[in-house]
């Protein structure tokens, strides 16, 4: 049972993240007075873009052909050792901690700029170089929010972080804590390239962040690429939700109906999650590119801030 469980929770995370990310573009676009597409979209574009063949670079190599399954394979990865649908390790939970599953998903943004570069399109390069600039300053911030809960929990894994948030009463309201949740949803946002680092609606070429390291990808391999990224904020926003906001209602690792109330449970911790991005989304303009290190900059501060006060409050 616990490997049905352990299937069932990445079928989760492949099946339902454009869902997710369908359901907060529609959101966007009722909010902004527009009609915007369906939640179904994503599903279509995918369908369409597995029946198209690519249309590949004389100058890509077989790195460009390759990123986007090993990034999508990252992804994957990550799916199985960090608590989506369950608050039981899994069978696969050892493979990794939250600091491994960090650079798995570094790894998969690396793969992803590397084919970029590889390409020698100007607009690849430049979004790499983008990239990797944000990612500097994230990937750090990133790790020390994951101190924050270790300094609560004694632990950098996953689930024992949920239980000892979940199951103490005041956890919550520890400034360690609020300081660490709140600089992690920044990060939610610069790593899946939302505003107020990038704007995922944007169609000109030369302010595009995230998107531009992929224009060169078409069809099945672009089909891989967005399943990836949309996989990427399915996955944080459920790390958000289940260990830094709401820990509770997850299901047990060798109980198939708990697990599956869980799903349930997930989809409504998603919700709050999502209309936080919306309500982001729509109340904020994109920032300057040079002024991005001050956003980066607070998201690593405020972490920073989080674990000097656990000393404090625990002397």
């Amino acid at each position: 049972m616990d490997y049905v469980v352990q299937l069932l929770q990445s079928l989760v995370v492949l099946f339902l993240a454009p869902l997710y990310s369908g359901a907060i573009a529609r959101a966007e676009a009722v909010v902004q007075s527009k009609r915007g597409p369906s939640v179904l979209q994503p599903y279509r574009d995918l369908a369409k873009l597995l029946r198209k063949g690519s249309a590949i670079s004389q100058e890509a190599s077989w790195i460009f052909r390759g990123a986007p399954f090993v990034a999508f394979a990252c992804y994957l990865t990550v799916s199985v050792i960090v608590p989506v649908i369950t608050d039981e390790p899994l069978p696969l939970a050892f493979l990794a901690d939250l600091i491994g599953g960090a650079f798995v998903l570094g790894l998969a943004s690396f793969a992803i700029s590397l084919a970029a570069l590889d390409t020698a399109s100007p607009l690849g390069g430049l979004g790499a170089s983008r990239t990797t600039w944000i990612g500097s300053f994230a990937e750090p911030a990133l790790i020390l929010v994951f101190f924050t809960v270790g300094v609560l929990s004694a632990s950098d894994n996953p689930y024992l972080m949920n239980h000892a948030i979940a199951h103490s009463p005041y956890a919550l309201v520890l400034p360690t804590h609020i300081l660490g949740a709140v600089a992690f949803f920044m990060i939610v946002l610069a790593e899946n390239g939302r505003i107020p680092i990038d704007n995922p609606a944007g169609t000109i070429e030369i302010s595009m962040i995230e998107e531009s390291r992929v224009l060169e990808y078409s069809g099945r391999e672009y089909a891989l690429v967005k399943w990836g990224s949309w996989m990427k904020v399915f996955l944080m926003s459920a790390i958000l939700m289940n260990v830094f906001v709401i820990p509770w209602g997850l299901g047990g690792a060798s109980d198939l109906p708990s697990a599956l109330l869980g799903i349930l449970a997930l989809a409504g911790k998603l919700v709050v999650c999502g209309t936080a991005i919306v309500i982001v989304d729509s109340s904020f303009a994109k920032l300057r590119f040079f002024r991005i290190a001050e956003f980066l900059g607070a998201a690593f501060l405020l972490p920073l801030v989080g674990v000097a006060t656990s000393f404090v409050i625990g002397q």
